[in-house]
């Protein structure tokens, strides 16, 4: 509720302000926050509702996992572009389906930008069985995006340590898991060893993710375009802070508007008619002010706290969210579908049944 307060706030104190392009971002970020909190307050009424979208997002992200091995196959070894193939020549529902960077083709699931789908790919990572934790986690890198990769790996820290501190680490492994377990990694080994074109592929794929981490946690290394441009919204913000007025500082330039204080201060993208932030900190700062961020994280932490006594899983999806956003907007902007998300994570009961039927009575 205090995000809405804060939506409503930041827009009737800007609307008249904006130019167009910028009035309809602020108005559209308006409407989708009011329409979020319509639907979860009339369909998420108890914890059967919660279920039924989360296992919703869940099948969107097997199919998206899938269908990022599917394109790192077809370009890797076709030099076929799947999304081009099927989005612009056979559909023709875009012109520009894919995303090419200095490495070539990245591969990105049902999505331009692999940070749209990085959420469902965590909660598969989360909540599901160990087969489909190690596609989840090999997906990531295949998709060459910071933001999914460290929210997987947050998650996986998470399990890791879990399993390290407890007591039930010495119990057997179902012979059904091993098996399975066993089957897939033998494959992907077979694969790496006896098929050169996707071996060549791979370490290509690694090594840009590799590279990619390395420009984040090491200060010395040469940024490529992309990370260089996230870094510098960061490093700008003190200059913007200072431009703003007390009326911006706390309630921001206008919903979605990040772009319009930043292109006036960088001259970035100054040809187009409105832009934002790739950035949850950044944006949500810049474009509703101090209540606004500070509403959307009081949002965050109220889920993540209120389920650290029953389900732990969820307070540590949560968390992956909240880091994942200083590295792109995954709250904000094109997907606001998140919030509705993390509402129904607020019921979410389904996994801690499952995760006390598989153990064994003491």
């Amino acid at each position: 509720m205090p995000l809405l307060f804060s939506a409503c706030i930041t827009f009737f104190f800007t609307y008249s302000t904006l130019p167009e392009a910028y009035g309809e971002n602020n108005f559209k970020g308006l409407l989708s926050i009011l329409l979020v909190f319509i639907v979860s307050a009339s369909l998420l009424l108890d914890s059967k509702d919660s279920e039924r979208v989360i296992s919703g997002v869940l099948i969107a992200g097997k199919i998206n996992i899938i269908w990022i091995f599917l394109q790192t196959i077809f370009w890797g070894i076709l030099k076929t572009d799947l999304n081009d193939l099927v989005f612009n020549q056979t559909l023709h529902m875009v012109e520009n389906a894919s995303q090419y960077k200095a490495s070539g083709l990245v591969s990105t699931g049902l999505c331009w930008n692999a940070g749209g789908i990085a959420a469902a790919i965590i909660l598969v990572f989360a909540f599901e069985s160990v087969q489909w934790k190690i596609l989840a986690l090999i997906s990531g890198f295949l998709t060459q995006s910071s933001t999914t990769i460290i929210g997987v790996v947050v998650v996986m820290l998470f399990f890791f340590f879990q399993y390290i501190t407890s007591e039930k680490i010495k119990e057997k492994i179902k012979l059904r898991n091993f098996l399975i377990s066993f089957t897939i990694i033998g494959m992907g080994i077979s694969l790496l060893v006896f098929v050169p074109k996707i071996q060549s592929m791979l370490d290509k794929v690694i090594g840009t993710s590799i590279d990619r981490l390395n420009m984040i946690f090491n200060e010395g290394s040469q940024l490529d375009s992309s990370a260089a441009a996230h870094f510098n919204y960061y490093s700008n913000l003190p200059d913007l802070i200072h431009q703003m007025n007390s009326g911006q500082l706390f309630f921001g330039h206008g919903i979605d508007c990040s772009g319009l204080p930043y292109t006036k201060l960088t001259r970035q993208y100054f040809w187009l008619d409105s832009w934002f932030l790739e950035s949850d900190i950044a944006n949500t700062f810049l474009g509703m002010g101090l209540l606004g961020i500070t509403s959307l994280y009081f949002f965050l932490f109220y889920i993540a706290v209120k389920r650290w006594a029953d389900s732990k899983i969820v307070f540590i999806v949560i968390l992956s969210y909240i880091i994942c956003g200083y590295f792109y907007d995954v709250q904000s902007v094109t997907y606001y579908w998140l919030l509705f998300i993390e509402f129904a994570l607020l019921n979410y009961k389904t996994h801690m049944k499952e995760r006390k039927k598989e153990l064994p009575n003491e």
